[in-house]
């Protein structure tokens, strides 16, 4: 790998980095954000779910590098981001807040299926898990930046202090993708530039090829089975073992323990072992994990083991699958990377809604939503082994 595009990549990561901030910094401090506008902290969670829900306009706004080019698009997008952010800073006010955080959550969901896409157009494929792994890790790091500098600021000043920090870093970032990234532009890149690709062509283009079809299908039934599960085992939780606080906070840090593992483990294993299989193995050990979680209700050691083993697994089948699909329609790359982005957010808000339903139907019997899950799991692990090719492997 050339100098050159290590220098990209980092400018990439630390783009994403600044990205994930952005996003991550309000859910340990909903009560207190609340409390700045003299709103309640339901209402920051709604403006929180709003920002997820933009990750359903992927597959119609992620899809613009087709036609702009990847550098100028990650450029704008963190440009555009930052001005944002400096609004938020300058107007402490609550219309504004929910604007700006839409803002955001709009510029991520840009942001990522046009690197992804990048990456996957400059790294050979026998390299591409590592680079995907390692680009992921900001993903986990932005938490661990984002609570206590986040925290900090608001005891000393204000909101609109982290949303100045969070403007500063993203200009950084801008300036760093647009000095440091190799360029995109070939003159075959140009001409196939000409033509928009709209939502419509980008579905026709997903549709008309079995194996992108069936890699949504996976992330929506991979994302389906994780969000399901994930949004009641805080009261499965509190219901097991009533220790609600200790438990939640211990749960954080296993949460980012578990992600940096999975990431590291697609970025030593998945290149050598195969992305595929390296995505297939994590969903099969995550989809057990929901059917056996439930049934270690005398045990908390044992349970956070558990759901410490989940996470891996689920982190490391999302990871190293990302190569994975930018391999299956190459010609374009962006168009696929954002239909899989709008899958996991479809996967996301469904599975909410879909859990609370089965939670309430059930009387709270975690052991039904276990299984439900399960099922959902075991259905993207076939998937995946039978109907997803394993690209350049």
């Amino acid at each position: 790998m050339n100098r050159k595009i290590v220098w990209s990549i980092l400018a990439i990561v630390f783009g994403r980095l600044v990205i994930n901030i952005s996003k991550r910094f309000p859910y340990p401090f909903v009560s207190a954000i609340g409390t700045s506008f003299g709103v309640s902290a339901d209402s920051i969670q709604n403006v929180i779910a709003l920002t997820n829900g933009a990750g359903l306009t992927s597959p119609i706004l992620g899809t613009i590098s087709e036609h702009f080019g990847r550098k100028l698009v990650m450029t704008g997008v963190l440009l555009m981001m930052a001005a944002m952010s400096l609004v938020a800073a300058l107007f402490a006010d609550y219309g504004v807040f929910i604007l700006v955080m839409f803002s955001l959550g709009i510029g991520k969901i840009i942001y990522d299926p046009t690197f992804q896409a990048y990456l996957g157009d400059v790294i050979h494929f026998s390299r591409r898990a590592r680079v995907m792994g390692i680009a992921e890790l900001s993903w986990a790091l932005s938490l661990v930046i984002a609570a206590p500098v986040a925290g900090f600021l608001l005891d000393v000043s204000s909101l609109q202090a982290v949303f100045l920090f969070v403007a500063v870093m993203l200009a950084f970032g801008a300036v760093a993708v647009w000095l440091l990234v190799e360029a995109d532009e070939t003159p075959d890149y140009r001409r196939k530039r000409i033509r928009i690709i709209g939502p419509l062509a980008a579905m026709r283009t997903v549709s008309a090829h079995p194996p992108a079809v069936f890699a949504l299908i996976f992330s929506l039934c991979l994302t389906l089975s994780h969000e399901i599960f994930y949004i009641n085992y805080g009261l499965w939780m509190e219901d097991a073992f009533g220790l609600v606080l200790t438990a939640l906070g211990a749960v954080t840090i296993v949460i980012a323990l578990a992600e940096v593992i999975g990431e590291f483990i697609v970025i030593t294993v998945a290149d050598r072992f195969g992305a595929k299989r390296t995505s297939m193995y994590g969903m099969l050990i995550a989809a057990v994990c929901f059917l056996i979680i439930p049934n270690l209700s005398a045990s908390l050691p044992l349970a956070m083991f558990g759901i410490f083993l989940m996470f891996i697994a689920i982190e490391t089948s999302i990871v190293s699958a990302l190569p994975l699909f930018t391999e299956i329609l190459p010609r374009s790359r962006a168009v696929m990377m954002s239909a899989n982005m709008g899958a996991h957010s479809l996967g996301r808000v469904a599975g909410a809604a879909l859990g609370a339903l089965i939670y309430k139907l059930s009387d709270g019997n975690f052991l039904m939503i276990g299984v439900v899950a399960g099922l959902l799991g075991f259905s993207a692990f076939l998937v995946m082994w039978r109907k997803i090719p394993a690209g350049g492997l």
